[in-house]
């Protein structure tokens, strides 16, 4: 019994993998023979007899392809599934391996939101280090992790120069950094 529970459908599919290809080739001789016939009469300044044969080829050979599609199916769709699953498999494990740490990060969140909900406490305000990712309290200036800066320095607008980053005024020209 097949595994599509008609028990006539293998039998169909053979026939289909005999007739499909049977009347290909035959649309295929046809058209071969009203071709030839057509070029063949231009030589010999005679009209051509058999260019009928291209009107009966053109049919029999999109039958024969579609019959031929239809006893083939199964075997192309399972060569398509085995072509292309490896290829969504390994997409889908570089795209969870490259957005594990977000998906950690969100995790983490949620779960610090959830713990603050349940038990009526704020959530401890942190912010991560972009360098080496260490967790630091969001007023730190330094990571205690690496020792990078949180702190960016102001520019002054007027003079270029490097300014502390609460300061309102810049102090080598006066001018306004706010």
């Amino acid at each position: 019994m097949s595994r599509l529970g008609d028990p006539r459908h293998r039998e169909r599919r053979r026939i289909l993998r005999i007739v499909g290809p049977s009347v290909l080739l035959t649309g295929v001789l046809f058209i071969v023979i009203g071709t030839g016939n057509f070029f063949y009469s231009m030589g010999t300044f005679e009209p051509p007899r058999y260019f009928w044969c291209n009107f009966v080829g053109a049919p029999l050979l999109f039958v024969g392809f579609v019959l031929t599609n239809m006893g083939y199916l199964g075997a192309m769709a399972r060569y398509h599934a085995e072509e292309i699953t490896p290829v969504g498999v390994d997409t889908f494990n570089t795209m969870a391996h490259g957005t594990k740490e977000a998906m950690r990060d969100v995790a983490s969140a949620v779960g610090q939101g959830i713990h603050a909900g349940l038990t009526g406490q704020a959530a401890e305000a942190t912010r991560r280090c972009r360098d080496c990712g260490e967790e630091n309290e969001t007023d730190a200036r330094f990571c205690r992790g690496c020792g990078h800066t949180f702190e960016l320095a102001v520019r002054c607008p007027k003079c270029g120069e490097s300014c502390e980053p609460d300061a309102r005024f810049c102090d080598q020209c006066g001018a306004s950094v706010a």
